[in-house]
């Protein structure tokens, strides 16, 4: 299969905390059970060659609607699986479906995109007899009705997200990397926004973007000081799992950064593990936050900063949460075997490693099932 894919970080400001917060941060020691987070990383890995190879993958992580419910892939029997397929279910708070689940052709494929007072944005690709994708499609739909297409091309798209008003962003392939595109929902014309994109990320009121060169900027209102490396293998990473890679905090103020990098021991072998990054664009500064750690997720307010990591003396991945005024980072309790984490409107929400995979809601020292029993 080969090596995950590699990172390197180039950034464009000072790399560092600062004296008076030194420490508070954390830079994980590497142990033996690292099983978890070599999951992760190998399913990345064969996630990244199928890409390259034209094949459709995408990561199948949920969605979470303005009352608290969820809409996500699972398989036929009710399962979750990290990169699954399957039929659209939408569940409360406590794990009931609500309605009939979307159930996609013999020959389609579905991903969750996002949510709106009106229902939900999927994405659904069309595949010929050996699997490749051979059209996208842009689809709202709500439990119970019918699904109405809004798009469709013959590229890959990738990232669909609602913008906050009558358009939808999304991510259209080019040779190379992508170029941004909004769409009018009440018209249904799409315009170009920019070319060269790799990523986007929504900042509150803003968007942020990741160009094909590594430079990030606020769209329309010019670029940000902050700089990564981007290689072909990084490149097509970011394009394909930005979600598990890049967040930005409601104020627009900070970015985090996920990233692999080479080992600066080149024998015996070091196994690569991925660092994040706090990026603070109004102070000009970098922090290390935890090494290894992925999946970063803002809280709603701004306050607070949650990723899967390891914590200093716990050989094992799970969800931590970072004050981002204290600079301060504790476990979450019952988040053992995390592989990702979400941050909603009604708490954290994690898949935790296991077979089946369990999708839990995390609140009160508590890890709530959302699949008891499937829906």
């Amino acid at each position: 299969m080969g090596e995950p894919p590699s990172y390197s970080l180039n950034l464009a400001l000072p790399l560092g905390p600062t004296p008076d917060r030194r420490g508070r941060w954390y830079t994980a020691a590497m142990y033996g059970n690292v099983g978890p987070r070599r999951t992760m990383a190998w399913g990345l890995a064969a996630g990244l060659l199928l890409a390259l190879a034209g094949c459709s993958v995408s990561l199948n992580l949920p969605a979470e609607g303005p009352d608290g419910s969820v809409a996500v892939v699972l398989s036929p029997s009710g399962e979750y699986e990290f990169f699954g397929q399957g039929v659209v279910w939408v569940l409360d708070r406590e794990g009931n479906s609500l309605g009939e689940p979307f159930v996609p052709g013999e020959t389609q494929l579905v991903q969750v995109c996002d949510a709106s007072p009106e229902g939900w944005l999927l994405l659904a690709l069309d595949t010929d007899e050996y699997g490749f994708p051979v059209r996208s499609k842009l689809l709202e739909w709500s439990p119970g009705g019918e699904a109405r297409e809004i798009f469709a091309c013959p590229e890959l798209l990738f990232s669909p997200c609602y913008a906050g008003d009558e358009r939808v962003f999304f991510l259209r392939s080019e040779e190379e990397s992508a170029s941004l595109w909004a769409l009018d929902r009440g018209t249904g014309e799409a315009v170009l926004l920019e070319g060269g994109v790799l990523a986007f990320l929504p900042a509150g009121e803003r968007t942020v973007v990741l160009h094909a060169d590594g430079t990030f900027a606020s769209l329309g209102h010019g670029s940000l000081p902050i700089r990564i490396s981007c290689e072909e293998e990084c490149a097509m990473t970011f394009l394909f799992f930005a979600q598990v890679s890049l967040a930005a905090d409601p104020s627009g103020r900070y970015i985090a950064v996920a990233l692999e990098e080479e080992p600066v021991i080149l024998q015996p072998d070091v196994e690569r593990v991925p660092t994040l990054y706090l990026v603070d664009l109004v102070e000009g500064r970098v922090e290390r936050i935890a090494t290894p750690a992925i999946s970063p997720a803002f809280s709603p307010d701004g306050t607070g900063l949650a990723f899967v990591g390891q914590a200093p003396g716990r050989p094992v991945q799970e969800v931590l949460v970072g004050d981002l005024e204290a600079s301060e980072t504790a476990p979450v309790a019952k988040s053992e075997g995390a592989l990702w984490v979400r941050w909603g409107k009604t708490g954290l929400l994690a898949a935790i490693e296991g077979t089946p995979a369990r999708l839990v809601r995390l609140m009160d020292g508590k890890a709530t099932d959302l699949l008891p029993t499937g829906p």
